[in-house]
């Protein structure tokens, strides 16, 4: 198990097949945001688009998402391939990630998914 606290908003627990995220509890404002962002990924994985990483599980009202685990990818690497071009090419993607970075992104069965989609 690993605890990512890299997040300004939100916590990530990562056990071997999912990922547990939960509001951060520094302040009150980003701990909101944090129930924000978890509610937002609840709503746009209704979309089902291949690109999202899927919530498996949610408690309602943000306390908790749980999300399956995508593998760490070389994103630059993968960028400058085939592989990431529906996403730099694609300006309708914007609402899926306004923080286009590479540790929002990952490899599941093979498809490159947005993992941080909650802004």
């Amino acid at each position: 198990m690993h605890i990512n606290r890299q997040g300004a908003t939100r916590r990530v627990l990562l056990t071997k097949r999912y990922a547990f995220k939960v509001p951060t509890w520094v302040e009150w404002r980003l701990f909101l945001k944090g129930l924000l962002a978890n509610m937002q990924e609840c709503v746009w994985w209704t979309t089902r688009d291949r690109r999202l990483c899927p919530v498996v599980f949610s408690l309602p009202g943000g306390w908790l998402n749980v999300m399956k685990r995508a593998e760490v990818v070389d994103f630059e690497a993968l960028c400058e391939s085939q592989e990431c071009g529906y996403w730099t090419g694609d300006p309708d993607l914007t609402w899926v990630t306004s923080d286009f970075k590479a540790d929002n992104f990952g490899m599941l069965n093979g498809v490159l998914v947005c993992v941080d989609y909650g802004h």
